[in-house]
């Protein structure tokens, strides 16, 4: 999943934990950041990293923008709080430039211990951006049924692929998450901090495993939420949350049958979602004109099952979408519409490992899939990733394999949902059997992370990170 060093090479030859040499770097020149009203305490910088990690001696240069938030209480400062968001595609800095974003995100208790840095991921944010300018070309399946039909999914992938190569410069190949980890110890280094604390969230959770297995000795604490298993196969990954969605699907539809607000309230919510795709198949829901793919309308409902609080919007631009046979009333969850979601792409398809041969073992996965998740028809999130990065002009250098940290590495705190459509419960098991002291807090509940949907398990989380003391009910 990496543009891969000589030191990833021998953890996955050998099987033994990657060791980084400490990077050099200057002082960070903190200034006011743009915009922001001059009471603010957060500052702004920029940090010269390697454009290629793998020749940083002789590799051009690039940079990544910094943003630092100093801990509102300095006397009990603890030090240094690195985070990923997730996405990928999402930057950071902004966490930190808006005051309300950063209340929300940042419970007290981290605002007030921790100097929270923002290191913003390559090609998004306020870094140079990827520039990405085809959308996806929604007139070829993702769910290729033979070889000439993932052929066309390949080509059609590789001609959105080479856009954004064409439009993003050299950095292009290099937005891995080793590539990402290796930024944010630079960034460590130039703060003067021998070690830090971590939060991952999602594609974040891929970022901190880089780091640790990297900078195993440079962790003081990590918190990891909404938890991907990197050992995982392509094909185990999609089916897996497949299986997640369809549970997904099935507590929408709960949902929908008590609560009054649902403008589904009444209706066999499964039923209509079959219906909602039989007549897509026919022709009967449009987009602008252009016959919408089920598919499309399965990717728009997956989304809408990502936080309890997009149930009741999921539910009432269905209700429209069905009534009136269009597809914009889900346009606000439909990531692929525009090119922005080229970045996305960029990003997740050099860290996630796809088949060799797209064209014979998709088409075989497909009628698997399916029977995982019939409602959305095998739609998941890890789908959509080894779909549509099938052809991508730069693949995934990863080889699957369980996280190799050292048996003195600090406990981890796993935070993981019952009810994650995206990370389901059972990545979350795989990353702990692999850890020598880490532990699970699972919350029972919908949607995906807890960050977003369980203030009660962030709260848990944050007292982690400030006391080392794993919460009660974390086993």
């Amino acid at each position: 999943m990496t543009a891969v060093a000589a030191s990833v090479l021998a953890t996955m030859v050998l099987g033994v934990p990657a060791r980084a040499s400490a990077p050099t770097a200057r002082p960070i020149d903190w200034q006011r950041c743009q915009g922001a009203v001059r009471t603010d305490a957060v500052r702004c910088g920029q940090v010269s990293v390697p454009l290629d990690w793998s020749r940083p001696a002789t590799s051009a240069r690039t940079t990544v923008a910094v943003a630092r938030l100093p801990a509102a209480d300095p006397a009990h400062r603890l030090g240094t709080l690195l985070f990923n968001p997730g996405g990928p595609g999402e930057g950071e800095v902004g966490y930190l430039l808006s005051q309300q974003a950063r209340r929300q995100y940042f419970p007290k208790a981290l605002r007030d211990r921790f100097d929270i840095v923002a290191v913003e991921p390559r090609g998004t944010g306020v870094n140079p951006p990827l520039n990405c300018p085809l959308p996806v070309d929604h007139t070829v399946s993702r769910f290729p049924a033979d070889r000439p039909a993932a052929a066309a999914l390949v080509r059609s992938n590789r001609r959105m692929g080479n856009s954004c190569a064409r439009r993003s410069g050299p950095v292009f190949p290099h937005l891995d998450t080793e590539s990402v980890a290796r930024d944010m110890d630079t960034v460590r280094a130039a703060l003067g901090e021998a070690k830090v604390s971590f939060l991952g969230v999602s594609y974040g959770t891929m970022v901190a495993q880089s780091y640790a297995e990297l900078f195993p000795a440079r962790v003081r604490a990590m918190v990891l939420d909404g938890v991907v298993d990197r050992s995982l196969s392509w094909r185990r990954l999609a089916r897996v949350d497949a299986a997640a969605v369809q549970d997904g699907v099935g507590r929408f539809a709960r949902w929908s049958d008590r609560d009054a607000r649902s403008a589904l309230h009444g209706r066999d919510v499964t039923g209509f979602l079959t219906s909602l795709l039989r007549r897509a198949d026919h022709g009967g829901i449009e987009d602008g004109g252009r016959p919408v793919r089920a598919e499309e309308i399965a990717q728009a409902v997956n989304a809408g099952l990502q936080s309890p609080s997009l149930y009741a919007p999921l539910a009432a631009a269905l209700g429209k979408t069905d009534a009136g046979g269009d597809m914009a009333p889900l346009a606000f969850l439909t990531p692929g519409r525009t090119g922005e979601y080229g970045l996305y792409r960029s990003i997740i398809c050099q860290d996630v490992p796809g088949p060799a041969d797209p064209g014979a073992a998709l088409p075989a996965a497909v009628p698997g899939m399916r029977a995982t998740g019939p409602t959305l028809r095998g739609y998941s999130e890890f789908w959509d990733i080894t779909s549509g990065c099938a052809g991508w002009p730069v693949g995934s250098a990863w080889t699957p394999h369980a996280w190799r940290v050292p048996a003195h590495f600090p406990p981890v705190l796993l935070l993981s949902g019952t009810h994650d459509v995206a990370t389901p419960p059972a990545f979350a098991d795989g990353v702990r059997r692999a850890l020598p002291a880490g532990r699970i807090l699972r919350w029972d509940g919908d949607g995906h992370t807890a960050w977003l949907n369980s203030p009660a398990t962030v709260d848990a989380a944050a007292g982690y990170l400030t006391t080392l003391r794993m919460p009660d009910g974390a086993r």
